[in-house]
């Protein structure tokens, strides 16, 4: 089954490591860097559904690591949501707001965040695992009956093809020579 991936780029390993534990329990795959380059080439290996981004990391800003991704043909779709302790500075704390980026909005979620509020803006994106495994769930079950029947249709045209092939046990007795 096919699982939701989410690349981490924060540099507080202790805020990374909560992030990653807050996600995964919620069923996600987590993966984390703590700096931008490594981000990058994390992003490029890994192919993620979503990068959730720190604005501010020791070696570059969380938004030029965005900018380099974007100049990609696979990170021109990439889905960010950026996190930042800028809004709680101003007393926004658990505060889902828009961040522009080369004439783009982004997600931006302030630091510290609330639990829900971070799951609500992650499945809003990219959606719930669980829901995608139920949904996987059906499709293979409707696969399977499917197939049940179109085996149980070939079944039944092949005894009725092979019926017609056999030959008759009261064949006709043949006249006694004269």
């Amino acid at each position: 089954m096919p699982e939701l991936k989410i690349v981490i780029l924060e540099d507080d390993r202790s805020t990374r490591g909560l992030i990653t534990m807050i996600l995964e329990k919620a069923g996600y795959q987590v993966l984390g860097a703590g700096e931008g380059r490594l981000a990058i080439e994390l992003v490029m290996r890994e192919r993620p559904d979503l990068l959730v981004a720190d604005v501010f990391l020791p070696d570059m800003k969380g938004s030029d690591v965005v900018k380099q991704l974007k100049a990609t043909a696979f990170g021109c779709e990439l889905k960010t949501l950026f996190l930042t302790s800028l809004l709680s500075k101003n007393g926004a704390e658990n505060v889902e707001t828009k961040l522009t980026l080369d004439g783009k909005e982004f997600p931006a979620l302030a630091k510290p965040f609330k639990v829900e509020v971070l799951l609500e803006i992650v499945k809003g994106l990219i959606g719930d695992p669980k829901e995608l495994e139920a949904v996987q769930n059906e499709i293979e079950a409707a696969v399977f009956e499917m197939t049940q029947t179109a085996d149980q249709a070939i079944d039944e045209a092949t005894e009725e093809v092979a019926s017609e092939e056999t030959p008759s046990e009261e064949a006709p007795e043949k006249a006694p020579a004269e």
